[in-house]
C-alpha cells in the first residue's frame, strides 16, 4: 500500500507541474498577445497564435482561449480554455459553459496550481477574468457551497455572473466558488 501510495503522489505531482508548464507557456502568448493588440492594434506574426474575431478566442498549439483568469488571494493567474474535455483540464482551466458577457462557468483540475485551493477563498475576495481583447472583468465572491459531483442543474441554473468550481479530494463533491461582476 505505501508504494502504491507513493506510485498516485508521484503521478499526481508529475500531472500538476506539467499542467503548471503548460499553463504558464500559454499564459505568455495569451499576455503578451493582449498587449500587442492593446499597444499596436495588430496581431502577432507568431505562427502558433491565432486571433479568431468572430468568438475572440485566442489560439495557440491548436487550442482556443478565451482569456485569462486572476485570482490575487490565491495567487493564480492562468488561461481559460474556450470549451471543455477532460484531455484539456490536463492543460488549464475550462469554459464549462456561458460566456464572458453572460453567465460564465470555468472548471479546472484540483491541482495546487490551478484550482487546487479554491475553498481558501472568501466572501468579499475578488476574482478578475481578462477576455483576449484585454477587457477587464472584476467579480466579487459572495458564497462558495460543496455539491454532489452529478448535480450539473444546480451547478448551471444559478443567478450568479461567475461559477469556479474543481472536485474535492476524493472527487466524489465539488467546491463552488460563486460570484458576481462589480464593474
Amino acid at each position: 500500500l505505501i508504494i502504491i501510495s507513493v506510485i498516485i503522489t508521484t503521478n499526481n505531482n508529475y500531472e500538476d507541474n506539467k499542467a503548471k508548464d503548460n499553463s504558464n507557456d500559454v499564459l505568455k502568448v495569451i499576455k503578451s498577445n493582449i498587449e500587442e493588440n492593446t499597444t499596436n492594434n495588430s496581431n502577432t506574426s507568431n505562427n502558433v497564435v491565432k486571433t479568431t474575431k468572430k468568438d475572440n478566442t485566442l489560439e495557440v498549439d491548436g487550442n482556443k482561449y478565451i482569456g485569462i483568469i486572476t485570482i490575487p488571494k490565491l495567487n493564480i493567474e492562468l488561461p481559460i480554455m474556450s470549451d471543455y474535455s477532460e484531455s484539456k483540464l490536463k492543460i488549464s482551466p475550462c469554459l464549462y459553459y456561458g460566456t464572458i458577457y453572460d453567465k460564465l462557468i470555468i472548471c479546472a483540475h484540483s491541482y495546487k496550481s490551478h484550482f487546487g485551493t479554491l475553498s481558501k477563498l472568501n466572501q468579499n475576495d475578488k476574482i478578475i477574468i481578462t477576455n483576449t481583447n484585454g477587457e477587464k472583468f472584476i467579480y466579487e465572491v459572495l458564497e462558495i457551497e460543496v455539491l454532489d459531483s452529478d448535480d450539473i442543474t444546480k451547478m448551471i441554473d444559478t443567478e450568479f455572473d461567475l461559477t469556479l468550481y474543481t472536485c474535492t479530494n476524493d472527487g466524489t463533491k465539488r467546491i463552488t466558488v460563486r460570484a458576481n461582476k462589480i464593474n
